[in-house]
């Protein structure tokens, strides 16, 4: 399907050749619902004056043996540059053109365009293509009234004792050590320096906990650091580690091959931690209960909201995933790589893994993650598409009671949050997902729940507060 569009236009006399617009034609082609195929042609004349430009800039800054400086001949430049000429002069040509080709065709692209040009011929129009991924037109429908299970929010005693020891690490408290060996419950602050392998390895300010289920670093440092004397400040210890990082959690397969380490530790500092006891005193210091019984109902209360905000959130992607499955949405591969490369990364921050150096581990983590990244990319969409049927508005107030909300989990000023969204250029992003959580509110008030007493389902992603990632702004407001 070929849509032709001409786009030429006419040269202004009083504007500097540079400043010229080109001289172009632009034919369009659907090649599928998400990608267009451009055929750019620019004429002659403006092919030839860039050419008579390029060479003219050339002849000014060469210098070649037996010619004076600018006086070399045009002929001779050729010979000897003329490739690299034309080369450069069809780049410009496509860097000068494609934008505005794109702009004029009104084309939502998600992709940077791919471009095979035919090259520069003597007396003929430029032509090249240029392939994008667009946005997909979406006519959404059959998405009132869909039939969604929620399941009534729960907690356990379980849960509720977690709570507790969560709230006893929160309060548990470290005093400096003095004239004794280190010793299990001793927090170190060390720096390590030396090679892994045949690797060099650095670190500063690591904390290490002394301990029967250690926090190290690398596996058996802890113990290399227990009952050292008290002013022991530095020393050289040697460790066989797995041969191949894991992320933080991850046990080693059995029979995993090992390698040398050898690292110079400095110690900054220690200190012993000290756990509070479980008790009305510790409910009193929490500030939150006058005795310990007081103090579970309160958690109780607490993660009883947090549920019933999950179970709510799980019944809305059960929602998204229903009106997904009547509704036909193409699958755009530029947005499902970018999710699945903001998906990833996050996942390995999660587990303590720094995503810029564990490169290779990103495309096996992005494999197993793709199914998912299709459902979230496909949803976004039909979502986008149905708050512009139904006319989802965001106005100052909803902006503003987000970055509230966002501020509030921060203990930190709307006004400062504000500031850092602005700066960073995310208010359009966090516009997009309360644009979004909007939509969804609007869907689930016309959804038929039906309330369920299963138990929930615990997945990888779940959050339990704070701030959630900000969806990508849509191509059409950037």
């Amino acid at each position: 399907m070929s849509n032709a569009t001409d786009t030429r236009q006419e040269s202004d006399q009083d504007r500097p050749e540079a400043a010229k617009p080109l001289d172009m034609q632009v034919s369009v082609e659907k090649v599928t619902d998400v990608e267009r195929k451009l055929t750019v042609a620019v004429s002659w004349p403006d092919v030839k004056s860039r050419l008579d430009e390029a060479y003219h800039e050339l002849q000014l800054g060469v210098a070649i043996k037996g010619f004076r400086k600018g006086k070399v001949p045009r002929r001779m430049l050729e010979q000897l540059f003329g490739k690299h000429v034309t080369r450069e002069v069809a780049q410009r040509l496509v860097q000068d053109s494609v934008g505005k080709a794109l702009t004029d065709q009104s084309l939502s692209i998600v992709s940077e365009p791919k471009v095979v040009d035919e090259g520069i011929k003597e007396g003929e129009s430029f032509r090249y293509t240029a392939t994008v991924e667009v946005l997909p037109e979406i006519e959404p429908s059959d998405y009132f009234g869909v039939e969604v299970k929620q399941r009534v929010p729960s907690i356990t005693d379980d849960d509720v004792e977690t709570a507790v020891r969560n709230k006893q690490r929160e309060m548990t408290d470290f005093k400096s050590v003095e004239g004794r060996n280190t010793q299990a419950g001793d927090v170190l602050l060390v720096d390590l320096m030396g090679k892994v392998g045949e690797e060099a390895y650095s670190k500063e300010n690591e904390l290490v906990e002394l301990g029967e289920r250690p926090q190290e670093p690398l596996p058996g440092l802890a113990a290399k650091l227990t009952g050292l004397a008290p002013d022991l400040k530095e020393l050289e210890v040697e460790l066989e580690v797995p041969a191949h990082q894991h992320a933080a959690g991850e046990p080693c397969p059995e029979g995993e091959p090992k390698q040398k380490a050898r690292l110079l530790v400095t110690i900054s500092d220690v200190k012993q931690k000290v756990v509070p006891a479980i008790d009305d005193d510790f409910a009193r210091d929490t500030g939150e209960a006058d005795s310990l019984v007081a103090l579970k109902e309160v958690l109780r209360k607490k993660l009883l909201e947090q549920d019933d905000k999950r179970a709510k959130d799980e019944a809305k992607q059960e929602l998204i995933r229903e009106i997904t499955k009547r509704n036909n949405v193409p699958v755009v591969p530029a947005l499902v790589e970018r999710q699945l490369d903001q998906s990833a990364k996050m996942q390995l921050a999660m587990l303590g893994v720094n995503p810029e150096e564990h490169l290779s581990a990103l495309e096996p983590l992005k494999e197993r993650m793709r199914d998912e990244a299709v459902e979230v990319v496909k949803g976004g969409l039909l979502l986008s598409a149905i708050s512009k049927k139904e006319k989802v508005e965001v106005d100052e107030a909803d902006v503003e009671k987000r970055l509230a909300e966002i501020a509030a989990a921060r203990s930190q000023n709307v006004a400062r949050v504000r500031s850092e969204y602005e700066k960073e250029g995310r208010l359009e992003a966090l516009r997009a997902r309360i644009r979004e959580d909007k939509t969804l509110d609007l869907l689930m008030s016309k959804a038929k729940i039906i309330m369920d007493q299963g138990p929930r389902e615990m997945t990888g992603g779940e959050m339990t507060g704070g701030e959630r990632p900000e969806a990508e702004p849509s191509p059409e407001s950037r």
